[in-house]
């Protein structure tokens, strides 16, 4: 039994990747700096997590792993100078990242579904394997969120179908071999790692290349007639050249889910699934976490947490909490996720906050950067006073949550953006459960 020791092994990709391995007969376990979600999933599944020591100290049973270990799997949050990847180097360890374990294990599976682009794989991703799972297909599913049905990122089905996101970070996707492939989109974004927006589009012409089939929507597949019903919630219709496929009513909020409906229906057409349960899919898919997902607070009525880190999704994320919530008070609260993306799209950032009333920065959720990279959130903050003396930053979330007390609670709107670690600091201070 060969044995594999991951670095980042609680990060949302890791940890469904580490389970996964272990379904497959490999030993497994792993190193994390930070418990969270994925550290649980991980110790669910009878997987060893290394965490820091109480002095913030690697234990010494992380390196006697690493020595005894056949392969050592790498997070991209994950430097060259990390003292365990040295270590693993200088023990002439095989190491590779986890894009490569990904397009490992997608080979053992008939038919990969690769979901890839700039922002809704998720969502995307989690809707093409509910409409399968519903019409009896058994998939398996490596999601980069965690499902609000049942919490977990994966699911471990029969060998036909492989459903996955296609991360373009460090051309993670590229080790794939799709047989369909979805692009959502594609905008600038992971600069740090492209350096420019015409290296990312060639990564993603690559990402093409390798796919037997790319779908596209060739027939003109649209949502009309949107609005909410009095939840809230999604009701629409999908219309194909003037003529309605069929009406939808989810149980999701955010207005962009109808593109990512339109998304899905392509992919899950493409694999012969009918429209009837295509239909059952979407209207039990209850939705990915943090993904405009409504969090019960003790403090306030509507309290929401969503994903979107960059600046088209977090416009998006705004709109819909303006269209939903009328008339009530609408405070944003973000946390850049990592210098560098502050630094290189700042003027949309600010340009985002400009239609706030209330935007509030929490500090940079730094990732893999140190603040050299980049702009941190506090630099964020100053730009957007200059304009707006409502803009206020904070580094502490006490402090965050007793200015927050001072709004109405019935009558605001708290719209939590980023992809950091805020919806785990507030949940651990019991400001949501």
């Amino acid at each position: 039994m060969k044995k594999v020791y991951m670095l980042g092994i609680g990060g949302v990709s890791m940890s469904a990747l580490a389970v996964m391995l272990k379904a497959e007969g490999y030993q497994v376990s792993g190193w994390d700096e930070n418990t969270g979600k994925g550290v649980q999933i991980l110790q669910d599944n009878n997987i060893e997590v290394d965490l820091p020591t109480k002095t913030k100290k690697i234990p010494k049973k992380t390196f006697q792993k690493i020595e005894n270990c056949d392969l050592v799997v790498h997070s991209s949050a994950i430097k060259n100078d990390d003292p365990l990847m040295l270590f693993a180097k200088k023990m002439s360890k095989k190491i590779v990242p986890r894009g490569v374990i990904l397009g490992q294990i997608s080979q053992n599976y008939e038919k990969v579904v690769a979901v890839a682009g700039s922002h809704g794989k998720t969502t995307t991703t989690a809707m093409i394997y509910n409409i399968l799972r519903v019409s009896g297909k058994q998939p398996t599913l490596h999601l980069g969120g965690y499902k609000i049905d049942d919490g977990l990122n994966f699911a471990i089905g029969e060998k036909e179908f492989f459903i996955t996101e296609a991360c373009e970070y460090h051309d993670n996707f590229l080790f794939l071999r799709p047989y369909v492939a979805l692009i959502t989109n594609v905008e600038p974004e992971h600069l740090d790692y492209f350096k420019s927006f015409e290296n990312e589009k060639k990564s993603f012409e690559q990402f093409r290349k390798n796919s037997c089939q790319v779908v596209e929507n060739l027939q003109n597949l649209q949502a009309k007639h949107v609005c909410h019903d009095r939840k809230g919630r999604l009701v629409f219709s999908l219309v194909q050249d003037g003529q309605k496929i069929m009406n939808l009513h989810l149980n999701i909020c955010e207005e962009v889910n109808t593109q990512n409906c339109v998304n899905a229906f392509l992919v899950a057409k493409k694999l012969g699934i009918s429209d009837c349960f295509i239909k059952q899919g979407l209207q039990e898919f209850k939705g990915v976490q943090t993904r405009f997902e409504r969090k019960e607070s003790k403090f306030f009525e509507n309290v929401i947490f969503d994903y979107a880190h960059h600046p088209t999704e977090i416009s998006k994320a705004i709109l819909s909490a303006k269209k939903i919530f009328k008339e009530k008070t609408l405070v944003v609260i973000f946390q850049p996720h990592t210098f560098s993306r502050t630094k290189t799209l700042l003027p949309e950032f600010v340009k985002v906050f400009e239609t706030v009333e209330y935007p509030i920065i929490f500090k940079t959720y730094s990732a893999r950067e140190e603040h050299s990279d980049g702009l941190s959130g506090r630099d964020l903050a100053k730009i957007l006073q200059k304009n707006n003396k409502n803009a206020r930053y904070f580094d502490n979330f006490s402090n965050l949550q007793t200015y927050l007390k001072g709004f109405s609670s019935k009558n605001t709107i708290l719209l939590f953006v980023g992809a950091g670690d805020l919806p785990t600091i507030a949940q651990k201070n019991k400001f949501v459960k």
